[in-house]
C-alpha cells in the first residue's frame, strides 16, 4: 500500500527525479485526467492517448512547476490544452471495414458475475440510463461549455481554478456554466 503523503510531497520528490513518486502521482490522478479527456473528446481511444501524453508532458515539465500544491490544476491545464489540440487536428484515415479483425491473443473470460441481490436492479438501470443521457447531452455541448461543465461538475473545481486552467476571466466561466446548464436543461427536461 502506498504511503499516504500529501500530493505536495509526492510532487517535490518527483521533481528531484524520484520515479516512484511520479508513479504515485500517476496512480492518484490517472482517473481524473482520463475522465476529463473523455468528457471533452467523447472518444475513449483519444482520451487514453491524451492521458498518456499529459503524464509524459507533466514528467518532462515537472521541474518547472513552482507551486507543487497546484499539481492537480496544472495537470488538468495540460490535459485541456492537449484535448484542444486533438480537436483541432483533422481526423486520421480510418481502417477499412473490409479487412479482417485481428483477434490473436484475445480470450473469452467465460466468467459471468451475478448481480448483488441487495441492489435494486430497476433503480440501478434507471440511474445508469440517466447517467448515459447526461453524458450524451454533455458531449453534444459546444467545446467551451463541455470544458467548464467537465471541470466544474465532474472534477469538482471551483470557478476561479477553472478560469486559470482555461485562461479566461471568471465572468466567462460563470457565463459558460450558466449557458451550458440552460442547454442541458432543455436537452434533458423530458427525462427529468
Amino acid at each position: 500500500m502506498a504511503d499516504r503523503k500529501p500530493v505536495r510531497e509526492w510532487v517535490l520528490a518527483a521533481q528531484k527525479g524520484d520515479k516512484s513518486a511520479f508513479e504515485e502521482l500517476f496512480r492518484l490522478f490517472h482517473g481524473t485526467v482520463y475522465n476529463t479527456a473523455l468528457q471533452i473528446l467523447n472518444d475513449p481511444d483519444d482520451a487514453a492517448d491524451v492521458t498518456q501524453d499529459a503524464f509524459l508532458r507533466a514528467w518532462e515539465q515537472l521541474p518547472k512547476l513552482t507551486a507543487p500544491e497546484a499539481f492537480r490544476n496544472w495537470l488538468l491545464t495540460i490535459t485541456v490544452n492537449l484535448c484542444r489540440s486533438r480537436l483541432r487536428k483533422p481526423e486520421p484515415a480510418t481502417e477499412s471495414l473490409d479487412e479482417p479483425v485481428e483477434t490473436e491473443g484475445v480470450e473469452d473470460e467465460g466468467e459471468w458475475q451475478l448481480p448483488d441481490e441487495s441492489v435494486d436492479i430497476e433503480e440501478a438501470v434507471i440511474q445508469r440510463e440517466l447517467a448515459r443521457l447526461v453524458r450524451r447531452a454533455v458531449a453534444e455541448l459546444p467545446l467551451a461549455f463541455r470544458e467548464v461543465v467537465t471541470l466544474h461538475y465532474f472534477e469538482g473545481l471551483d470557478i476561479a481554478d477553472i478560469a486559470k486552467i482555461l485562461k479566461v476571466p471568471i465572468g466567462t466561466v460563470k457565463s459558460r456554466l450558466a449557458r451550458a446548464r440552460e442547454q442541458l436543461r432543455r436537452k434533458l427536461e423530458r427525462w427529468l
